[in-house]
Formats: structure tokens, sequence, C-alpha cells
């Protein structure tokens, strides 16, 4: 425990009668320690949700954690009032050295005597471990201080949590000696950002250099990961925020294969219990040197580093690891032959168009969504509010309805497979019908950014939702309906508006859609989220369609082509430039995944394993937008359909935003020239594309395969 206690002494002090201090007490103890989220999770070995939901009171902590716990907040109270708390027993005691310099100032009491270092009389109270009076002054000899008296023993029932053994990290390795310099970040008032907000690290010839978003390059001296965060302290690097009200991104380091190596470090991904934020990885160690630590999530291609006494949101350094997987391994998926120059140019548009990639493009997005309608912000270890915030933020942590929760969240466990939504993307195949046969093409064309499109429109409450029964049904009302909708009947060769029969849980969109077709809804009951509400993903969308706007004027494709011009230009875009037709990949994957992001599982080590998992605490953490956006894209889809249908043309195949026609040729505007066609050849969101023309016989060998050929379409060629 970092020579915080002479462990030969120590006593065997359990819990205390009495719990814990009033949550709002908890809270205070940490930020007038001025002590951040992490740190104190860091040293009760749990993660920065769980401690927070311990302060707010959402959570209570149980046995072993509880004692660890109470010690803590214990040994801050005594520290604030110069007072002394009773020393913990090793296993109850909390890790120190997570609380960095503020581990030599604890105040404890132990069971025995020892000399005093400054006066030496004997006491039994102990500063950071070591004997000494409380106070500035020793007492009078022959005199014993209240304060000495030790402490009734702290004591707490435990209570074990069922459930599945929880992953212990790997013990931390106690320091040799204590940390000599910590690397201090600077104050948001004197940060610069002249460079740019990243830089790709590239080693060759034992010189570590680093290319900028604007195509400079320039010598980096660094040659361990503490000298890189410093170098990049040093340097005008970082992002300004999107809007006023929101908070800088901090800089972005990509670290090649040779970069790692220059600096010292591990070049390939650690193991699963070396990414715990609490392992003893190289990588860790040498932060830990400087008083920083990575975030909750841990290790990994992409992480975040911060001071211990800092906060993760405002104080932080990205790295992304290419030979971990960044970049080049995950949905980015930038060939891994870019140069330096090239990596960098594709990244630095990226930022520059949309914000600092932080991780994967969803993961860039549903942070787009928040920087773009910013929440106010409180720094984490001093309360001071540092982003005022804007209107229309989502700042509470919602829980799901028991029928939004994704698999694996707690409220999904052992629910019945009809008590889930039905709002689901279309996946449908048909065989052809006699004349259909006759036709000698089938035609694939899709869909562009389907889910994307119309979102923009989509209301989001930021509140809970209510359970009510028999509502009368509200289109403005967010939520979800127990409703049945199998009223709607269409003719059998279109697909299904719905993917239920009978009583089933559906989205306002799907429900809206199906008014819009003469049903006249019944809900039973419904979960409800009143209050104001607005299209939160309005200013997402329109930023990231403007930047993709941009990147295809640099393709050369625009609006003004006509057709002929803009199917040829989309059919030589395979040879285009590298660097463009990267930064349209990753726009497209930004605003596809970033929906799958709302309802992601938690990626923190602790919960990653665990079978079932509470609500995630991010006020962008919402599956009830996701599952509305998907209701809403299908219903788009089938009202296009069901357009294009009254020229008597229909479907043999949708897999999501894939579609397949039978066609006399192979030519798309056979489809989208029709009079009342719902499909129109273009860029925009929404408008469509052709993918791919196969002929009826392979049609017809698919479809005896019992296979849709729509998904192996989808999944064998590459639209942009």
């Amino acid at each position: 425990m970092d020579g915080l206690f002479d462990l030969d002494a120590v006593a065997n002090a359990t819990p205390r009668d009495g719990g814990l201090p009033a949550p709002g007490k908890r809270s205070r103890l940490r930020r007038e320690s001025q002590l951040s989220l992490h740190q104190v999770a860091d040293a009760c070995d749990t993660g920065e949700e769980t401690l927070l939901a311990w302060e707010q009171g959402t959570a209570t902590p149980h046995g072993d954690g509880a004692a660890i716990y109470g010690h803590l907040l214990e040994a801050l109270d005594a520290r604030l009032n110069g007072t002394a708390a009773p020393q913990p027993s090793p296993r109850l005691m909390p890790d120190w050295a997570a609380l960095g310099s503020l581990r030599h100032e604890i105040p404890t009491v132990a069971p025995d005597q020892a000399a005093c270092r400054r006066c030496q009389q004997p006491t039994a109270q102990r500063v950071g471990g070591n004997p000494q009076h409380l106070g500035t002054r020793c007492p009078a000899p022959g005199t014993t201080p209240q304060s000495a008296v030790p402490a009734p023993p702290f004591t707490l029932t435990p209570h074990p949590t069922p459930g599945p053994p929880r992953f212990v990290p790997a013990p931390r390795l106690p320091h040799s000696t204590p940390a000599t310099q910590h690397l201090l970040y600077p104050a948001l008032a004197a940060r610069r950002y002249s460079d740019g907000p990243l830089a790709v690290l590239d080693a060759a010839d034992h010189i570590l250099q680093a290319y900028l978003a604007d195509g400079r390059t320039r010598p980096c001296p660094a040659r361990d990961l503490p000298a890189l965060l410093a170098w990049a302290l040093s340097s005008p690097l970082g992002a300004v925020p999107i809007r006023a009200e929101g908070l800088p991104c901090g800089p972005l380091l990509v670290l090649t294969s040779t970069a790692l190596a220059h600096l010292g470090l591990p070049t390939t991904a650690p193991a699963p219990a070396q990414r715990h934020p609490r392992s003893d990885h190289p990588l860790l160690q040498q932060i830990r040197a400087i008083g920083w630590q990575s975030d909750d999530e841990g290790l990994g291609p992409w992480m975040r580093l911060h001071p211990s006494n800092g906060d993760p949101a405002c104080d932080s350094i990205h790295l992304a690891l290419t030979s971990w997987g960044a970049v080049h391994r995950d949905a980015w998926n930038l060939s891994p032959d870019l140069a330096p120059a090239q990596l960098v140019a594709v990244l630095g548009q990226y930022a520059a168009r949309l914000r600092t990639p932080i991780g994967p493009p969803g993961a860039c997005g549903r942070r787009l969504m928040s920087d773009l309608r910013p929440p106010p912000h409180r720094h984490a270890t001093t309360g001071a509010l540092v982003a005022e915030g804007a209107s229309g933020a989502l700042t509470s942590v919602v829980a799901p309805a028991c029928c939004e929760a994704p698999p694996g969240h707690q409220l999904a466990h052992q629910r019945a497979e009809q008590d889930a939504l039905a709002d689901t993307d279309v996946r449908w195949w048909r065989p052809p019908t006699p004349d259909e046969t006759e036709y000698p093409h089938v035609l694939c064309f899709a869909v562009n950014l389907h889910h994307f499109a119309d979102s923009n429109n989509i209301r989001v409450a930021n509140a809970p939702a209510r359970h009510v029964f028999h509502p009368d049904f509200d289109p403005k009302m967010p939520g979800s309906w127990l409703v049945d909708l199998s009223p709607l009947t269409l003719n059998p060769l279109l697909p299904p508006a719905f993917a239920s029969s009978g009583l089933a849980w559906h989205t306002t969109p799907a429900v809206a859609y199906a008014t819009l077709h003469g049903v006249r809804p019944q809900p039973v009951q419904a979960w409800l989220r009143p209050g104001p509400t607005g299209p939160y993903l309005n200013p997402w969308y329109r930023h990231l369609r403007l930047a993709r706007v941009a990147v295809l004027e640099q393709l050369g494709l625009t609006d003004e082509l006509d057709t002929g011009d803009l199917l040829a230009a989309l059919a030589n875009l395979p040879q285009a430039d590298a660097v463009h037709r990267a930064l349209l990949h990753a726009l497209h994957a930004t605003a596809h995944d970033a929906f799958t992001a709302l309802a992601q599982p938690p990626t923190h080590p602790d919960q990653a394993g665990l079978a079932t998992w509470p609500t995630p605490q991010h006020p962008t953490w919402r599956p009830d937008v996701r599952a509305a956006v998907t209701a809403n894209a299908r219903a788009n889809l089938h009202r296009k359909l069901c357009r294009t249908s009254r020229d008597g043309l229909f479907p043999l195949a949708v897999a999501e935003d894939h579609i397949l026609y039978a066609t006399r040729t192979p030519d798309l505007a056979e489809i989208t020239d029709v009079p009342h066609s719902g499909f129109k050849i273009g860029l925009s969101p929404g408008h469509v594309r052709p993918v791919a023309v196969r002929s009826m016989d392979w049609y017809r060998a698919r479809c005896a395969e019992d296979s849709n050929a729509a998904e192996l379409l989808k999944s064998a060629c590459t639209s942009w």
C-alpha cells in the first residue's frame, strides 16, 4: 500500500456500526479532498459508475466493498477535521496509492505506540503511515492528546451479493519510491491548439517523428510514455469545443508499432486481465510514476489517460495504438498500407469536419451527439463549472423500460420473447411469381444511410419512462406501446409492415405509421416519457450531413450531376483518392454505428464479463432512441415499397437497406422512373444507389437454398 501503514502493526479493525455517511456527504468529502471519481473508485477497487451510484445513493455497497469505502470516507473526514481514523485491517484497506500525494496526509490511529518522528515521544497517531502527532505542534511531555485515544472499530454487516463471480484484477505493484515529479495538465484558460487536434507518431532510424493534421512534421524527443505525454501537453495540441457551451477535447496521439517499440511499450495488445485499469501492465506502471492513470475503461486499442487528480472529461490525452487494433482492425477499417502522412490526413480531415476521433466511428458519433447538445459539466475534482451546457441536452441517466432493455441488461434477464420490442429492420424474401420468372435480371440497390435518413425528426425526452394503462395514442409522445397492429393487412407480395402479429410492444414511430394506414390503435399499456420533448438528433444530423456532402464533392460526386454521370462516377469510386474514400467510409460508419452505440453493453472490465449488467451511467445511453430510429427507418422503407407497388412492382427480397427487384433490364431506372416510384437515384440520405445485378436463375437457386439473396449481396458487395 505504498508505505502508508506499517503492516506489521496493523490492527484487525472491522467495519463500524452505523453504516456509511449520507450520500451527500460522501460526494462532499471527495470534492473537498480534491479527488476525482476515478481516484476514489481506484482506491476502493471498483468502477467510476459504481462509485457515482454510491455517492448519489442509487446503489448501496455491501460486504468488503462497503467496509473499504467506509474506511476511505472516514480517513478523508479525519484529514479535513484534523482528527484520526482507525487503521483498517489489510483485507479492508483502501488502495491509498490511488489518492496520489494525498496518501501522505491521511491521519490514522494505530493500536500500538511508536516514537513520534518529530518529538520522539510515544504516540499511536500516524500521518501518512508514519508515527507523528496530529497538528503542527506535538504535546508537552507526559501529556496524552485526546485524539490519541483509538476510535471505536468500524463495523458493517456484510451482505453477499448474488450472481456470477466478479473479475478480480491483478494487484497493483507497490512503487519502490514515491513519484518525484507529477505531470500537471494545463488549466483550461492556458491551453492552445495551433498544432491541431492530433498527431500520428512513427519511428524510423531511432527518431520519433510526429505527423500533424495540417501536413507538417516535427521530431518528438520522447523515449518513454511519460515523456510523450509531457511533450503533448507542451505542444499546442487539442481541439476547442464544437460549441462554446461544451468541453474541449484533449489531443489524440496515434502510435504506430514502430512508435510503441521506440517508447519501450508492448506492440501487441494485452490479455484481458492486463487491460484492467488497476493491473500491473507496463504502460500503466509508466504513467503511475507521474501521477497519471487510465480512465475506467482501462487499456485497449483506444484509451484515455489523465492525471489522477484530474477530470477525464476535460483533462485527458487520447491514445490510439494501431498494432493493438485501432484504426486498421476496427470499424475504421483503414488500410494498413496507408503511410503516416496519409493516416494523419484521414483522421485530421475527420476531426476538422466532425470531431477528434476518440474510438471507433460509432463511439465518435455518439460523442458528437452530446458535443452538439452539450450538458453542463462540473470538474470531477474541484466541482468548478467548466461547461455551461446548451438547451436540449440529455442530462439524466435514464433506465430503459423492460421492453426496451437490450439483451444482457438486468431488465432483459429472463424476459419472455414477446415482452421485448418488436420493431426490427426488414429481413424478408419470397419466391418469384410465374410472371417474374420470365424476367432475366434481379437488380439489387441500397438506400443511402437507411437509419440516418429522417432521424432528425425523432422526438426524445430527457426523462425516465412512466408506466400507464390504456392510454390514448399520441404520435408526439416518445415511448413504447403494447398494442395490436395486426389489423393492418397489405398485399402478400410486400414485406409485412411490422415484425409482429397480435399484441406486441412497438415504439411511437411504428404505431404512428399504422395510423397512416387507417389503423386505430388501442394500447393496453405503455411506457411513456412525457414532459418537454424535441428533435434531439437534429443538430447532429445536420452536422454529419454537411460533412458528408463536402467529402462527396472532393470525390467529384454532387447533386448537379445528371443520372448517367452520377452512376458512372459511382462506378469509378473504387479508383478515387484513397484518403477521401477512407474518409467517406468513416463518415458512413459514424452515421450508422452511432445508433448501435446508443444501446451497447458496458465496456468497463468489471462489468464486461457479467451475465447481466446494470444501466450504464451515461445520459446518451438510450436504447429507446435506437429502437425509435429503427422503427422509423422501417416505416419509411415500407412506405416507399407500398408506393412503388402501385405501378405493379414488388420486391423479391429485403435485407435492412438492400432491396431486390425482378427487372427486364439491368438499369435501376426501371424501378425509379415509374410514375409512383418511392425511390430516387441520388446521393442524399434516403436516396438509392445501384449495388449489383444477378440473373433470375441465380435468384431461384438462392430460394431453393432457403437463403435471403438480399442478405447475401449486402454482405458480399461493397456499395461505396
